[in-house]
C-alpha cells in the first residue's frame, strides 16, 4: 500500500514537475514580495542615483560603476519610460524563472533523473536568502540568474563552434557588467575549458595556453586592484575585518605592508611578511563564509541556515567519495568557482548577509545532489 502510494507520488511529480516548480516559485515570490515589497533603499539607492545621472546626461560617477551597469540600465529604462520600478521587478522575476527552469533541465541531464532535478529546483526556490533579492533593486537578482544560465549553458556545451563561443562571450561579458565578481566566472571558465576542450592538444601547447591565460588574468587582476581609487585593499588586514565594513580592531594593526599596497605584488608582500595574522584571519573568514551564521542573526535564523546548507555540504562530500574514481569533468568548473569565491574572501572580507556565498547556492546543490545519482557498472 505504502509502496504503491510512493510510486504514484513519484510518477505524479515526474509527469507534472515543471508545473509544480512554477507553482511553488510563484508562491515563494508572492510571499517574499508581500514581506519585503520592492526594496529601493540600501544599495538600491546607488543604482537609482546613477540611473538618474544618466537621465540628466551627466554620465556615471566612477569608472568602476560600469561593473554594475546592467541593473543601472534597467532602472534607467524604468525611469525614462515612466513605468516605475515594477518594470525592473518584472525583468528580474522573468530572468529568475527562466534560470530556474534552465537549471532544472540541466540537472535532469546531468544526473539522468527527473526526480533529482525536481528536488534541486525546489531547493533553489526554498533558499530564501537567495530568492529574496528578486524584489530588491540590487544587482544580485540579475547576477544570480545570469550566472546560473551561463554556467548551465557552458557545462552543456560538448563542442566548440562559432555559435557556442559567441554565446559564451556574450553571457560572460554580461556577467562582468552586472557585478565585478563576474570575473570569477571568467577564471573558472578558463580552467574548465582548459581541461575539457583542450584535452586533445599536446602537453606543450596546453602549458603554453595555460601560461598565457594565467598571465593575462594576473595582469587584469593587477590593473583592477590598482584602479580602485578610494579602495584600500590592505584595510581588511589593518583593522582585521572578517565581515566587510565591520572592523574588529579599534586601531590599525602594526603590520608590514608594501608602499604599493593596492596591487598584486602588495598583496603577496603582505601574506609573506605577515603570515601569522593572515592565517588567523583566513580561518575566521572561512568559518564566516561557509558557516554562514552571524552573531547579529537570531537563533532561529542561524538555525535555518545550518539546517539548509550543512546537509548539502554532507551530500557534496558523499558525491566526492562515491564517484572519487570517476568524477564528472563538470566538477572542475564547479569546484574552481567555489574555490575562487572562497579565496576572494580570504584576501578581502565576507559580505554582511553572505551575498558572495549565495551566488554559489545552485552550484553546491548540483554537487550535493549528484551523490544521489545511480552508479553505473
Amino acid at each position: 500500500m505504502i509502496k504503491n502510494l510512493k510510486n504514484r507520488l513519484q510518477n505524479f511529480i515526474e509527469q507534472h514537475s515543471t508545473i509544480l516548480i512554477v507553482a511553488f516559485w510563484i508562491l515563494m515570490q508572492s510571499f517574499l514580495l508581500y514581506i519585503y515589497g520592492i526594496e529601493t533603499g540600501g544599495e538600491s539607492m546607488k543604482a537609482i542615483l546613477e540611473a538618474e545621472n544618466l537621465i540628466k546626461g551627466n554620465g556615471l560617477s566612477y569608472p568602476s560603476t560600469y561593473l554594475y551597469l546592467t541593473e543601472i540600465i534597467l532602472i534607467y529604462l524604468s525611469l525614462k519610460i515612466g513605468v516605475g520600478f515594477w518594470f525592473v521587478l518584472g525583468i528580474q522575476l522573468a530572468v529568475n524563472l527562466f534560470a530556474l527552469l534552465y537549471f532544472f533541465k540541466f540537472l535532469e541531464r546531468f544526473t539522468q533523473s527527473r526526480l533529482i532535478a525536481f528536488a534541486g529546483a525546489i531547493l533553489v526556490v526554498c533558499c530564501v536568502p537567495y530568492q529574496q533579492y528578486n524584489s530588491f533593486l540590487y544587482t544580485e537578482s540579475i547576477f544570480f540568474s545570469l550566472s546560473l544560465v551561463y554556467s548551465c549553458f557552458l557545462l552543456s556545451c560538448k563542442k566548440i563552434n562559432v555559435e557556442n563561443i559567441a554565446l559564451i562571450v556574450v553571457l560572460v561579458s554580461l556577467l562582468c557588467i552586472t557585478r565585478p565578481s563576474g570575473i570569477f566566472f571568467v577564471a573558472a571558465s578558463f580552467i574548465y575549458i582548459f581541461f575539457f576542450f583542450f584535452k586533445g592538444l599536446s602537453f606543450l601547447l596546453k602549458v603554453s595556453i595555460f601560461l598565457f591565460l594565467f598571465s593575462c588574468s594576473l595582469f587584469l587582476l593587477n590593473k583592477m586592484m590598482g584602479s580602485g581609487g578610494r579602495i584600500d585593499i590592505m584595510l581588511p588586514f589593518k583593522d582585521e575585518r572578517i565581515i566587510c565594513d565591520v572592523p574588529t580592531l579599534a586601531n590599525n594593526a602594526d603590520i608590514d605592508i608594501s608602499k604599493n599596497g593596492n596591487s598584486l605584488f602588495g598583496l603577496v608582500y603582505y601574506v609573506t611578511h605577515n603570515f601569522d595574522q593572515f592565517s588567523r584571519l583566513a580561518l575566521l573568514k572561512t568559518k564566516a563564509f561557509f558557516g554562514l551564521v552571524r552573531p547579529y542573526y537570531s537563533k532561529l535564523h542561524n538555525g535555518l541556515l545550518i539546517t539548509y546548507f550543512f546537509p548539502l555540504y554532507f551530500l557534496a562530500l558523499v558525491s566526492f567519495y562515491r564517484f572519487r574514481t570517476r568524477l564528472p569533468i563538470e566538477f572542475i568548473y564547479l569546484v574552481s568557482l567555489i574555490s575562487i569565491y572562497w579565496l576572494s574572501v580570504l584576501f578581502s572580507c565576507d559580505e554582511w548577509h553572505s551575498r558572495f556565498f549565495m551566488t554559489l547556492t545552485p552550484f553546491i546543490i548540483i554537487i550535493a545532489l549528484y551523490s544521489l545519482k545511480k552508479l553505473k557498472p
